[in-house]
């Protein structure tokens, strides 16, 4: 029986439409997400700008952040080499993340010997007046690659001086042993005294000088014991002294007191004096004592 023909493929209702209507989601789902996309890189928010300028801009590409505290507040949006040889890095920064920017600011460009270069801002104080827009700074530039060619110099120079010391001529070795010759001469019978002057003859004259100034010492003891007994009896006499200096003053007192009664008594003496020789004047010239006087006549 021969075989029957194909079925005619049924018919879509209005496939036409239905196809308009999925290009058109299609389309739409496309500008919605290019919208996202420029939402996110910022292009409907209003930003600041900011140049740094940079002696090089090596490991700094356009859409690099600058970060502030760990955050990144803006993005890099075009790199170019200025007419002084400089790099000129374009940031954008949104205006909501640019009151963290002050004119007091640093901005530093680190690069690591792993991984790409980052910009960064340091705002050390907050109370100072905000960033102007298009403000234009330096950036200083910290490279952690640069030091690898000195730290290896470094450690080169390094290795050279512990080889040069552990040599067998060399001035530690040398040292080592004369350190080692004192130890032992320490543990010697003369002691600290033979490690320091280093033969018997300068210990022989060193202990001699010190048995002299021992027996000097002595000698000094013995002199000293002598005048404090000497100072003693001085001290003994002085006290005897005492009550006999004591009389001395009580006699010099006396005789103060009797000079002065003396004193007192002549005057009244003369003043006894000068009342009899008065009377005695009154007496001669009253009658029939006082002399004879002739008498006048007219």
């Amino acid at each position: 029986m021969p075989h029957s023909a194909h079925a005619p493929t049924p018919s879509i209702a209005h496939a036409q439409t239905k196809a308009g209507l999925l290009l058109l989601l299609a389309f739409a789902l496309l500008i919605a997400f290019v919208l996202y996309v420029m939402q996110a890189r910022g292009v409907f928010t209003e930003n600041q700008a900011l140049l740094l300028v940079a002696d090089n801009a090596e490991g700094v590409s356009v859409g690099s952040d600058l970060s502030f505290s760990g955050f990144p507040i803006g993005r890099v949006g075009r790199i170019e080499l200025a007419e002084d040889g400089k790099a000129h890095i374009h940031i954008d920064i949104p205006l909501a993340d640019a009151r963290w920017l002050r004119t007091s600011s640093i901005f530093t460009l680190e690069r690591s010997v792993v991984g790409s270069a980052k910009l960064r801002a340091y705002s050390g104080i907050l109370d100072d007046p905000a960033l102007p827009d298009g403000a234009r700074r330096e950036v200083l530039i910290g490279d952690a690659a640069s030091g690898v060619p000195e730290l290896v110099a470094t450690a080169h120079k390094l290795l050279e001086n512990l080889e040069r010391l552990s040599n067998a001529d060399s001035a530690l070795q040398q040292t080592l042993v004369n350190l080692q010759q004192f130890s032992g001469n320490l543990n010697g019978k003369n002691g600290a005294l033979g490690a320091l002057l280093g033969n018997e003859k300068e210990v022989a004259k060193v202990s001699a000088s010190l048995e002299q100034t021992r027996a000097l010492l002595v000698d000094a003891r013995r002199s000293l014991q002598t005048l404090d007994a000497s100072l003693q009896q001085l001290h003994r006499l002085g006290q005897s002294a005492q009550p006999i200096m004591a009389d001395a003053q009580a006699i010099s007192g006396n005789v103060r007191t009797a000079s002065e009664d003396l004193a007192a008594l002549r005057q009244e003496v003369d003043l006894n004096m000068q009342k009899v020789s008065g009377l005695i004047d009154e007496i001669n010239r009253k009658w029939p004592f006082a002399r004879e006087q002739k008498l006048q006549l007219p």
